[in-house]
C-alpha cells in the first residue's frame, strides 16, 4: 500500500545578518529567519502565519537546514531558541536530531471527551505546562473526524494536543496523528516535527517502536519519520525547495 498523498507544511526562509529585533509581518505561511553566529552555527527563529513566535519549529528547521546545505554551508548543528539540533540531509529527506523528550503517563482529563466528542484510551504529558498532552485513541480510529478545538481550549490546558493512534490497516504507516494548539496561535498544524519528537518516545514506550512512519491526517496531510538512536531522537521529513 502506498503512502497517502500529502502537501506538507510550507515555510518562507529568509537569510538575515543578525537576529531580527521584531518579527516579520504576519503572512499566510510560516516565516523563518536564519543567520550564522560567530562560530558559524546557523541560528533560527520562526513565527506562525498569525505572528506567534514558535519555540521549536520542525518544518522551519528542516527548511533552513536544507537551504544552508544547498548553499554549500555544511552544518551538522543548528540552534533555535537555545535548543541545539543536529542536522543530516539524505537526498530530499532532512533529519533533525533532538535530545530525547520523555513522556509521562497521565489520566485522561475529564474535559477531553467534551471537547473532541469521543474518549481516548490513554494519555501522557511531555515538557512543561506549556508543553504537550498526548491522547491515544484505539487502533485505526478516525482521527480526521475529531473536531478542531477553538480558543476555549486554553480554559482547560496550556498544552498543545497531539492526537494519535496505531495504523494497522496501512502496510506503510505505523501511526496516525493530528496536532492542535489554538492557545499558541495554531488551531491545527499541517505536519508537526516537534510532535513527532514526542510521539517517538511515546510509541517506543507503548509498543517498542524504535522507528516510525507517521501520517499526519490534517486537511493537507504530511508524512513524518522518526528513529531513536541512543539518547538522540531523529525526526525526518521530505523537503521541496522553491527558488522563485
Amino acid at each position: 500500500m502506498s503512502m497517502p498523498v500529502a502537501q506538507g507544511n510550507a515555510c518562507r526562509v529568509m537569510i538575515v545578518e543578525a537576529e531580527p529585533e521584531t518579527m516579520p509581518q504576519p503572512t499566510d505561511t510560516t516565516q523563518c529567519c536564519t543567520w550564522l553566529a560567530e562560530d558559524g552555527v546557523p541560528q533560527i527563529r520562526c513565527w506562525t502565519p498569525g505572528g506567534y513566535a514558535i519555540r521549536v519549529c520542525g518544518h522551519g528547521l528542516l527548511g533552513c537546514g536544507m537551504m544552508w546545505a544547498k548553499l554549500g554551508q555544511a552544518n551538522s548543528r543548528m540552534v533555535m531558541n537555545d535548543t541545539a539540533v543536529q542536522f543530516c540531509p539524505q537526498g530530499d529527506i532532512g533529519w533533525l536530531g533532538f535530545e530525547a523528550l520523555d513522556c509521562t503517563p497521565s489520566a485522561v482529563p475529564e474535559w477531553v471527551e467534551q471537547v473532541f466528542g469521543s474518549a481516548p484510551r490513554a494519555a501522557a504529558v511531555a515538557g512543561d505546562e506549556a508543553g504537550y498532552l498526548i491522547l491515544m485513541w484505539p487502533d485505526d480510529a478516525e482521527l480526521r473526524k475529531l473536531p478542531v478545538p477553538g480558543p476555549e481550549l486554553k480554559e482547560h490546558t496550556r498544552r498543545a494536543i497531539i492526537a494519535t493512534c496505531a495504523d494497522t490497516t496501512n502496510s506503510v504507516m505505523d501511526i496516525k496523528q493530528r496536532y492542535f494548539a489554538p492557545q499558541h496561535g495554531t488551531a491545527e498544524d499541517v505536519a508537526t516535527g516537534s510532535a513527532m519528537r514526542v510521539l517517538a518516545s511515546f510509541w517506543q514506550a507503548q509498543a517498542g517502536f524504535d522507528e516510525l512512519c507517521a501520517w499526519q491526517c490534517s486537511a493537507k496531510g504530511g508524512h513524518l519519520f522518526s528513529r531513536i538512536d541512543g539518547g538522540v531522537t531523529w525526526i525526518g521529513g521530505r523537503v521541496e525547495t522553491d527558488d522563485a
